[in-house]
């Protein structure tokens, strides 16, 4: 295991721009056991770390907090829900142009911090490699499966659908906590 880890999904209950506003002052968790060595004693919190979140009206600079295990000495960060491991954009941004790549919902007027097109391009075939793993979490865990149609458009726009009926933020912390990754990382899987 590495000596870093991300927790994902803490919801705030603010938005993007509250949050960047808010920085180091905003409501970090306590955590009370490690998820590296599983030692139930509280994290010591060892500073934070910026990084960009890309909104489609606006980009922030947020703080991330850091956590350190006083048993194992490996570290750990809280990500807020409106973050995707490993991506700048938010995941509304994501969500919405993929929405829209695949036609199910209307074209914004292009606002200025939206994914350029060969983005939006990556966004989408990252999704749609990541059906068969999304197909496997919901037979896992709800014992939904996917249609068998051999157009990835149709089994992609199932799968939007599937997601946001479950609830997309939740749906994408479960997939995180059971050990899959987030429907748009380069491998998702447990």
């Amino acid at each position: 295991m590495s000596l870093f880890t991300q927790l994902y999904g803490l919801n705030f209950g603010i938005d993007v721009q509250t949050y960047a506003e808010r920085g180091k002052e905003n409501d970090f968790p306590l955590l009370k056991k490690c998820p590296h060595c599983r030692a139930k004693r509280p994290l010591h919190r060892h500073g934070y770390y910026e990084r960009n979140a890309l909104t489609p009206h606006g980009d922030y600079r947020i703080w991330i907090v850091r956590y350190r295990c006083r048993e194992c000495l490996k570290t750990v960060s809280v990500l807020p829900s409106f973050l995707l491991p490993y991506f700048q954009y938010t995941l509304s941004a994501i969500w919405q142009v993929v929405k829209e790549q695949l036609g199910l919902t209307e074209g914004t007027n292009r606002a200025p911090f939206l994914p350029t097109k060969d983005g939006i391009i990556f966004y989408v075939r990252r999704f749609c490699r990541n059906l068969s793993s999304l197909h496997s979490f919901f037979a896992r865990r709800w014992r939904i499966i996917g249609p068998i149609v051999k157009k990835e458009k149709e089994r992609a726009s199932w799968w939007i659908r599937t997601l946001e009926k479950h609830g997309l933020y939740s749906v994408i912390r479960d997939m995180w906590e059971d050990g899959f990754r987030h429907p748009f990382a380069n491998q998702m899987g447990s």
